[in-house]
């Protein structure tokens, strides 16, 4: 302990503004900012309080992220490339054999490729990054900010993947696989996520809620070309008289302002997302802000519940990807008017704020009875269970 005061490694400290403990410290034992250096000289009941003030000073170690965290996301990191991997060169190699006669399906057919291709490049970044952190790399929180969102964007398209082939029934086991992979390296990643900031919770929705609904809003997008594209043919997401989309995007109600509704999804989700991912990086906004975020998805809130009855008593189907967008859109505006009520946003003062608070808890459940009320009025009106 001598030897290191008497070194002057801490004389930045000591020479610090007022508000800087040690500075405090070197005042309180009545020594003069050139005299830092003769600390050593203090009395034992000084030297213990510089002792822990030195030892609670923050070190480049802790923010190291432990070796349990590297390692588990190289392990995760490798086995969904090696996966993805052999998922690829298999369907290659079917391509291969089939010849000029081969007909792409699933998700394949979707993208144009095979899509595993996406998952070993989400699994090779985080392969890297597991093996950097091995190597001695120091992950900063900023980093777990990122793959937060990547993994939460990578277990969406996988679910999408086995959705579309179950329809084929046509559901590679190594597309399970990468899925609970996904789910595993995000599950790692929100345990490393810093708990400081009060949005951190909403910003994980909000980039989980604006994935499901962009690709969502994409599929939609793209069914409604292969209507005028190939109008024989009837969209993928058409899986019975009752549960189907083709209908809805025919319809009036499709293009409610003059262009497919979907692409107002587009570039809505997107904004979200943003919003999302900066609400991680632990960035703040203005009041205005968040009015007027709050304006927007009241407006997006409102659109979806005519939607909902648009399709439910005038159209009579489900569109698989209209509900994914319901699904995505409630809990959305539940979260971002509750915590807007909880952070004061609109005023109120402080038992405004308690109710806000108390409720922002209580989101999935009050989702849980808005997807309830819909249900009971499909089955009232279209007798769901029975024509499923």
């Amino acid at each position: 302990m001598r030897h290191v005061l008497d070194s002057g490694a801490f004389a930045p400290f000591l020479r610090g503004p007022g508000w800087c403990p040690v500075s405090i410290l070197w005042r309180h034992i009545g020594r003069g900012p050139g005299d830092y250096t003769k600390l050593s000289h203090a009395s034992p009941r000084t030297l213990h309080l510089a002792h822990a003030i030195i030892a609670s000073v923050p070190t480049e170690t802790s923010i190291q992220t432990p070796r349990t965290a590297a390692i588990g996301l190289t392990a995760l990191g490798g086995i969904g490339v090696l996966s993805s991997f052999i998922s690829v060169v298999v369907a290659f190699d079917g391509i291969e054999a089939a010849g000029k006669g081969v007909k792409l399906i699933g998700a394949d057919n979707e993208l144009g490729y095979p899509s595993s291709a996406v998952a070993l490049v989400l699994f090779a970044a985080f392969l890297a990054l597991g093996v950097a952190q091995l190597a001695g790399a120091i992950l900063k929180p900023g980093w777990w900010l990122a793959i937060t969102p990547l993994a939460l964007i990578g277990t969406v398209f996988e679910i999408w993947v086995i959705y579309l082939g179950l329809r084929p029934s046509d559901v590679s086991p190594l597309f399970v696989v990468q899925a609970v992979l996904m789910i595993g390296i995000f599950v790692l990643a929100v345990r490393r996520v810093p708990r400081g900031g009060s949005g951190t919770v909403l910003g994980m929705w909000l980039v989980l809620a604006s994935t499901a609904g962009f690709f969502a809003a994409i599929r939609l997008v793209s069914d409604k070309v292969g209507t005028f594209v190939t109008p024989g043919v009837a969209p993928s997401c058409d899986v019975s008289v009752l549960v189907q989309c083709g209908v809805n995007l025919a319809s009036p109600e499709g293009s409610v302002f003059g262009f497919p509704n979907p692409l107002i999804g587009v570039g809505g989700w997107i904004a979200v997302l943003l919003v999302g991912i900066m609400l991680l990086a632990g960035l703040s906004f203005a009041r205005w802000f968040w009015v007027a975020f709050n304006l927007g998805m009241l407006g997006a809130v409102a659109f979806i519940v005519w939607l909902i009855t648009q399709s439910i008593f005038t159209l009579g189907t489900l569109c698989p990807w209209c509900m994914t967008t319901w699904v995505a859109v409630i809990p959305t505006f539940l979260l971002v008017t509750l915590y807007n009520l909880k952070e004061g946003t609109f005023g109120g003062g402080r038992a405004v704020r308690s109710v806000g608070a108390t409720l922002y808890g209580f989101v999935p459940v009050l989702s849980l009875v808005c997807f309830a009320i819909i249900f009971l009025l499909a089955q009232v009106q279209l007798d769901v269970v029975h024509r499923f």
